[in-house]
């Protein structure tokens, strides 16, 4: 009997560990594919389409609503779209769906602004109906470049090196200026590092890949990209 009342409750635990996690895939895509390229970019009031991936990454199959909500990552958020999808059918672990949300990028003080700097996308999940845990956001970024407008991440500002580097990387502004911080993405846009600004950065803890920072001054931020071996 004592046995019986062990397994019993040991099911229970584990039957009770088991949990839906509705997140955001890494995985996202633009219409037209320029948006997300910092070479060619789109121009101000194009119609940008950007696809992501709500992703059960839990252990438990999920029933009920969710809604996606896209906001520009500044100082109270600026509203670009949101879409829902209510899943009648219960979503498997490990399966994802695609959303897509439409936006037109516009010029102004709290809009986006060409070049990139400023147009971080933040996606997020929430839960209309239905209990789960929530999971990580994505943040893409739109390239806008205008001809009438500064392009903000001017990639001659700095000397930076080794390139592809290993442990340390060196940063040598060309010109004088007050720097105050130093931001770093991966390839996915998503912030892995934020220190102040210093000549000389430790990136030994990123894994190999592509990156890019943002080093910011007083007046305006600049970008780099370098590679992590």
């Amino acid at each position: 009997m004592k046995r019986l009342l062990i397994f019993l409750f040991v099911l229970t635990k584990l039957v009770s560990y088991g949990q839906s996690k509705i997140g955001m895939s890494p995985v996202f895509s633009f219409m037209p594919s320029a948006a997300g390229n910092s070479t060619v970019g789109v121009q101000f009031g194009d119609t940008v389409r950007l696809t992501v991936y709500i992703k059960n990454s839990g252990n438990a199959a999920f029933t009920g609503g969710v809604k996606v909500t896209a906001k520009r990552d500044t100082t109270g958020g600026v509203l670009c779209d949101s879409s829902g999808v209510f899943f009648s059918v219960p979503f498997l672990p490990n399966d994802s769906v695609a959303i897509t949300l439409a936006f037109n990028p516009t010029s102004g003080i709290y809009e986006f602004k060409s070049g990139g700097n400023g147009n971080t996308i933040v996606v997020w999940p929430y839960i209309v109906s239905g209990t789960t845990m929530l999971g990580d956001s994505v943040r893409p970024v739109v390239w806008i470049n205008n001809v009438n407008s500064v392009f903000e991440f001017e990639k001659n500002q700095f000397k930076i090196y080794p390139n592809p580097v290993l442990h340390d990387i060196t940063i040598k502004p060309l010109k004088e200026g007050r720097y105050t911080s130093i931001i770093i993405y991966d390839m996915f846009a998503r912030k892995v590092k934020e220190t102040s600004f210093k000549e000389t950065t430790d990136v030994s803890d990123l894994t190999p890949g592509s990156y890019w920072m943002i080093i910011r001054s007083e007046e305006k931020s600049y970008r780099i990209n370098f590679i992590k071996e």
